[in-house]
């Protein structure tokens, strides 16, 4: 632990970068939450008050010790919280939160992640959650397949400023009226003015009846086209995931790959990610730990997708939805490039870190993936946000599935990449994972 400590002094600021800033943790997730399950529309989930603090575990990976599965101390033991200030801290956030388990990976100048997990990845069984599930990262995705298309900028397949049809096609967004003058950086920087159908009403209501089976990438276009712009394009900002199943469809195109097999042959290894896998192509081996939603977007779904009780579960005085417990191939198909990799957190936080640190990309490409939009107001570049905290430069991308929500990010100043993801989606405000990653930064950062 000391060990990380002393490479997370610069935290506290990086955690200032995510906190406030909507580029740091996208106010819309990814793939749209069509396999979750919400609680009856009369019953509210309300926040827990006198929840059991869950055991808390931690593995690093270049030693083979394993630190002690103390619980938590509460407010009124601060022996307790004085030995194990983040556990006591992860514990308070999940106590309020309500949120089943968490994972945590740390990574600095390349060496193994050191990797952390609280809590259950299973409320029915209360089997535990550890570093070894794979989880869904969600629009962390979106910066591996922005890093794809500027390597194939580089390779000369690709112009960033080239109508997107020159590549796929006059129909490739058949019937959006802006389809034939939408370029690859509208699709990248979120200028293309598509929706994101992720809270769309219509888009559940095609989800619903479909729960276990795949959408492709070209009926998701086909719906996004159909909508209708709903922002300017090319300098209005509008976070969708659209615009990145294109991307993916871009790829192909170019390649004549999947994009499946061109993310594992430029990005994961290269990167040496032996965890990491891009659905709906390809799946991790073992099942993904389980997810929950709650909050708003717990409340609404299950009306919109026909949800009942049985798809609910209680856990720490709220009601969620329990992922498990309804088919997940739409959803797991729905997110592809914009949204469907799934990963240990270990893999996370060496591929956040990988993206600018090693020669995934050159420092041309970095500067492109980097640049900020053209409102001055707006820091989200082509599949990634930068934020100046202090002088020191920051990389973050969050990601939201149905079940799981995530947070990665790279400090260059400490070549630091650190990524978290909790099995709970509908978390909001300061409880959502930015404030718990600024919440966290002060304990790291004192630990040396």
């Amino acid at each position: 632990m000391k060990r990380i400590a002393s490479a997370l002094l610069g935290l506290i600021l990086l955690a200032a970068a995510c906190s406030g800033a909507e580029e740091a943790t996208p106010t819309s997730p990814d793939p749209p939450p069509a396999t979750t399950e919400a609680p009856a529309p009369t019953t509210a989930a309300p926040a827990p008050t006198t929840a059991a603090l869950p055991p808390a575990t931690s593995e690093a990976a270049p030693a083979t010790t394993v630190a002690p599965t103390t619980t938590a101390a509460s407010a009124d033991e601060p022996e307790a919280d004085a030995a194990d200030p983040l556990g006591a801290a992860i514990g308070d956030w999940m106590e309020r939160t309500g949120a089943p388990g968490i994972v945590l990976g740390i990574t600095r100048g390349g060496a193994e992640p050191d990797t952390f997990a609280w809590g259950v990845s299973d409320i029915a069984t209360d089997a535990p959650l550890t570093v070894d599930h794979h989880v869904r990262i969600g629009s962390v995705t979106k910066s591996v397949t922005a890093a794809v298309v500027l390597q194939l900028v580089d390779e000369g397949l690709v112009e960033l400023d080239a109508p997107v049809a020159q590549y796929l096609g006059e129909g490739w967004a058949p019937g959006y009226e802006h389809a034939a003058a939408v370029t690859v950086r509208d699709l990248l920087g979120h200028t293309s003015g598509f929706v994101e159908y992720a809270f769309d009403v219509s888009f559940f209501q095609l989800a619903a009846p479909r729960l276990a089976e795949q959408i492709s990438p070209e009926e998701i276009l086909e719906f996004a086209a159909a909508y209708g712009p709903v922002a300017e394009l090319g300098t209005e900002y509008h976070y969708n995931t659209t615009g990145y199943l294109a991307a993916g469809l871009l790829i192909e195109a170019v390649t004549g790959n999947t994009a499946a097999a061109e993310l594992r042959a430029r990005v994961f290894e290269p990167l040496g990610l032996e965890h990491t896998y891009l659905t709906p192509e390809e799946f991790p081996p073992e099942p993904t730990a389980n997810g929950y939603v709650g909050g708003t977007i717990g409340y609404l779904m299950g009306p919109l997708l026909g949800l009942t009780p049985d798809n609910q579960i209680t856990h720490n005085d709220a009601i969620f939805v329990d992922i498990g417990t309804i088919p997940s191939d739409f959803a797991r198909s729905a997110g592809w490039t914009g949204g469907g990799i799934e990963a240990q957190i270990g893999d996370t936080a060496l591929l956040i870190r990988g993206l600018f640190a090693t020669d995934v990309l050159d420092a041309d490409q970095v500067a492109l993936m980097t640049a900020g939009h053209p409102d001055p107001a707006n820091s989200y570049g082509l599949g990634i946000s930068t934020d100046e905290i202090l002088g020191l430069t920051i990389y973050t991308h969050g990601g939201g599935v149905p079940g799981f929500r995530t947070i990665a990010a790279y400090v260059p100043a400490f070549d630091l990449g650190i990524a978290l993801t909790t099995n709970l989606l509908g978390l909001e405000g300061d409880d959502d994972v930015g404030g718990l990653l600024e919440s966290l930064a002060p304990i790291l950062a004192a630990m040396n």
